[in-house]
């Protein structure tokens, strides 16, 4: 039974090491940008640079796998921006304003951008006070009501009528449309079908509402306030099983065919986007200025192929150990597993995917209230197998082409078809992204025996049979 003490450093550990974006203030941020030797380049501060260097506006990707810590680079930029106080940077997460597993379209997308960036202007210290500000919820609706589109066909109500006025009405039918948009898929529908002769008229609405809070920014910050929108968890996007295809040429759809609802006039956007948009089709990211992503610590050197035994690189390992000694007390990474070697092994078996990572912990903190500390060799072990579990989704047809990604370090395919296969490979981190002067790409370092061994069964029953093997 474990001392009062020794549990409670554990619960406090166990909470320390969640899963979450940090700001740059928080203790346990830790700079992964701050080594050249590591990180040559610093994504963070190349999409400051871009906005602080154009003249009106801008248009931004921002990508890389989830949990690689996106979120949290989101937050430096919006610290570092501010550091010019003509700067006004907003967040706004996606995630709170649309479905994740279904398609999204055009007239879908700029509703839900409008709408995340009224609510999120509605704060004291930006416009949150002001009795002018519009919430863009209630202005759809009025401009759903000043175009031939029949409202009722959405679901508004009638106009308003008796002591009622119109404003109160449409004020509160927006708060319908915001809880719709997320939660039901016949109002999105309705929505996309209605609007379909409309787009251009409802892009310009968008584009003036957005243009219009810029306005009300500046009257009250000064005529040198630049407005920065940055809208996150848009790589969340991927689907079901039975709806992934579609959900992602949705997506590819959405950031190739609309480049002009994505640029608005004298506003600085960026994007999040899933890490396999700009290779899957040649020319998606054409018409956006800039392109960043983040990728995961490179804790191994890039090889040759399965067969050869990886050479962990001692940056990254360093790197990826301030990282995690920064959730707790200096020296507590010995304390709970012994030793460096002891974290290396968890961390060359996570390839440097800090979510993966910090599940490991995770999953040895809870086991070390049954150990005790350090954490036996053998519980670590099945740690890394239960991760090892996880990453089983694969056929061994699929093998064949993890094993060739392994031994080319790219994404060059044969066929177009293979797109979709890929893509889901690096939604669901099977393969991960690494940067070695020029980017690269490997199997996830806990499956790579598990991929060497279904490719070559594979390679087997591709063989003829002979007499022998009846």
């Amino acid at each position: 039974m474990l001392d009062k003490e020794t549990r409670g450093r554990l619960k406090a550990l166990y909470q320390s090491t969640g899963d979450r974006p940090l700001s740059p203030d928080d203790p346990a941020f830790v700079n992964l940008y701050a080594s050249d030797a590591l990180a040559p380049s610093d994504p963070v501060e190349d999409l400051a640079t871009h906005i602080q260097f154009s003249a009106l506006e801008s248009v931004q990707l921002f990508s890389g796998h989830r949990g690689t810590g996106k979120s949290t680079q989101l937050r430096v930029l919006k610290q570092r921006l501010e550091e010019d106080p003509t700067y006004k940077v907003v967040i706004c997460d996606m995630e709170d304003y649309l479905p994740m597993t279904d398609t999204v379209e055009v007239v879908d997308f700029l509703l839900a951008a409008a709408g995340a960036l009224s609510d999120a202007l509605d704060v004291p210290e930006l416009l949150g006070d002001d009795p002018r500000h519009e919430g863009y919820w209630a202005r759809f609706v009025h401009w759903v009501r000043n175009t031939t589109i029949e409202a009722s066909e959405l679901g508004i109500g009638a106009k308003a009528g008796g002591d009622v006025g119109v404003a109160e009405l449409e004020a509160e039918a927006g708060v319908d449309i915001k809880l719709n948009l997320k939660t039901d898929i016949s109002f999105r529908e309705r929505l996309r079908e209605h609007t379909r002769l409309h787009v251009g008229a409802f892009r310009k609405d968008v584009h003036d509402f957005m243009g219009a809070c810029l306005l009300a920014l500046r009257e009250r910050h000064g005529e040198d306030t630049q407005l920065v929108v940055i809208y996150d968890s848009i790589e969340h996007l991927r689907g079901l099983t039975t709806n992934s295809r579609e959900v992602a040429d949705s997506v590819e759809r959405l950031f190739r065919g609309h480049v002009e609802s994505m640029r608005v006039p004298n506003l600085h956007m960026i994007y999040t986007v899933p890490p396999w948009l700009r290779w899957q089709r040649a020319g998606t990211t054409e018409g956006f200025d800039n392109y960043e992503q983040v990728l995961c610590v490179k804790v191994r050197e890039r090889n040759e192929g399965l067969d050869h035994v990886y050479t962990p690189h001692r940056p990254g390992l360093d790197m990826l150990y301030q990282v995690v000694n920064a959730r707790g007390s200096q020296g507590w990474v010995e304390w709970f597993l012994g030793d460096r070697a002891a974290f290396d092994e968890l961390a060359l078996a996570s390839g440097g995917y800090l979510r993966d990572m910090l599940r490991l912990l995770r999953n040895l903190l809870i086991a070390a209230n049954r150990t005790g500390v350090p954490v036996p060799d053998d519980r670590r072990a099945a740690a890394i197998e239960e991760l090892r579990a996880g990453y089983q989704g694969f056929t061994n047809a699929e093998a064949v082409l993890l094993r060739d990604i392994e031994a080319r370090g790219t994404l060059d395919l044969a066929d177009a078809s293979l797109h979709h296969r890929v893509s889901t490979f690096l939604d669901t981190h099977v393969v991960l992204a690494y940067r070695n002067g020029t980017e690269w790409y490997g199997v996830h370092p806990v499956i790579r025996e598990d991929v060497r061994r279904r490719a070559k069964a594979w390679d087997d029953a591709q063989q003829p049979k002979t007499d022998d093997d009846s």
